[in-house]
C-alpha cells in the first residue's frame, strides 16, 4: 500500500502561509474600522473571523469560531448547551458529541490557555475570563486568501490559486453517498474548481490521475477501506495530501483521531456550504501543487 501511494502521489511541495515565520508582514493590509475583542494573549477580529495567538493567526473551523463567540459574548456567565446549538447550529439539527468535538477543537486551539473555558457539568460553559473590545486599529493581520476589505462571511469564490498552479484547484470527493457526491460536485463546479467524484477508496488508488488533487473531501464510513484508515496510510506513505472528513455518524474519538492526524476539518452531515467552502480555501493556501 505504501510503495502504491508513493508511486501515485511525489512528496509534495509546501508553500507558505500566514502562520509560519517571514509571511506576517506580507500578509497584513489594511483593515480601518476593524474592532478587535482582545483576551489574554489573543485577539479576536470579528469582521475577518480570525483568531490570533500572540498576533499570529490560529487555524479555527467555522463551527469552532462560532462556538468561541458565543461564549465571548456572554460576558463570564453560563452557556447552556442548549443555547450554544441555538446560536452556532441555528437550522441544524446536532447531537451533542458534535458540541463536544467542537469544545475540544477550541481547547486546543487555545493551547497553554485552554482553561479558559471552564465546564458546568451537565449544564454547560463557562468563558472564565474578560475579554476587553478595542477600538479599530489602523492595520491588521488580513486573512489569507481574502483581499483587503473582503468579509469572510461571502465566500471567497472562485477559490485563488495557489502560485505556479496550472488550472483550477482538482477536489477529489469520495463518499459511498451518489446523491451526496452530485451535490457536492454542483457545489464546488459552481466556484470555480475541477471535481472528481468517487465511490471508494480502492475506486480513487485504481484511477489513472496526471496530477495531484489539491484536496480530499473524504466520507469516514465507506465500502473496505474506511476515510481514516485511508489517511493514516497516506501519512505513513509520506504523501501530504490535505483532507476536509464529512460524516453523518461522527464521535468524539473519530473526530480527535483525525485532527490529530493532520485534517484540515472534520464536518458533520448535513454540511453547511460556508464550513466546507472554507475548509476547502484553507486546504488549497496551505498546499501548492507539484
Amino acid at each position: 500500500m505504501k510503495q502504491q501511494l508513493i508511486a501515485q502521489y511525489p512528496a509534495h511541495r509546501r508553500i507558505p502561509h500566514s502562520s509560519e515565520p517571514g509571511i506576517e508582514s506580507g500578509q497584513a493590509a489594511a483593515a480601518d474600522g476593524d474592532e478587535a475583542i482582545r483576551f489574554r494573549r489573543f485577539k479576536v477580529l470579528p469582521r475577518r473571523r480570525q483568531l490570533l495567538a500572540d498576533g499570529r493567526p490560529v487555524e479555527l473551523g467555522s463551527r469552532a469560531y462560532d462556538l468561541l463567540m458565543a461564549l465571548i459574548k456572554a460576558g463570564g456567565t453560563l452557556v447552556t448547551k442548549e443555547q450554544i446549538v441555538n446560536r452556532v447550529w441555528p437550522s441544524t439539527m446536532v447531537e451533542e458529541s458534535n458540541l463536544r468535538v467542537q469544545i475540544a477543537t477550541l481547547r486546543k486551539a487555545l493551547g497553554k490557555d485552554r482553561d479558559i473555558i471552564k465546564t458546568v457539568t451537565g449544564r454547560g460553559y463557562v468563558f472564565a475570563v474578560e475579554a476587553i473590545t478595542e477600538a479599530p486599529e489602523p492595520r491588521a493581520l488580513a486573512l489569507p486568501g481574502l483581499p483587503s476589505g473582503a468579509s469572510p462571511r461571502a465566500p471567497a469564490f472562485p477559490i485563488s490559486m495557489p502560485a505556479g498552479g496550472e488550472g483550477p484547484p482538482t477536489v477529489v470527493v469520495i463518499d459511498d453517498d451518489v446523491g451526496m457526491r452530485e451535490a457536492l460536485e454542483a457545489l464546488l463546479r459552481s466556484v470555480g474548481l475541477q471535481v472528481e467524484l468517487f465511490a471508494s477508496v480502492q475506486e480513487f488508488l485504481d484511477s489513472e490521475r496526471p496530477t495531484r488533487p489539491s484536496c480530499l473531501v473524504l466520507d469516514v464510513r465507506l465500502p473496505g477501506r474506511s476515510g481514516l484508515d485511508f489517511h493514516d496510510d497516506l501519512i505513513q506513505a509520506d504523501v501530504h495530501l490535505p483532507v476536509v472528513f464529512i460524516s453523518g455518524y461522527a464521535d468524539v474519538p473519530m473526530s480527535v483521531r483525525a485532527m490529530k492526524a493532520g485534517a484540515v476539518e472534520f464536518l458533520t452531515k448535513p454540511v453547511r456550504h460556508q464550513d466546507l467552502l472554507d475548509a476547502i480555501q484553507l486546504s488549497i493556501e496551505r498546499v501548492a501543487p507539484v
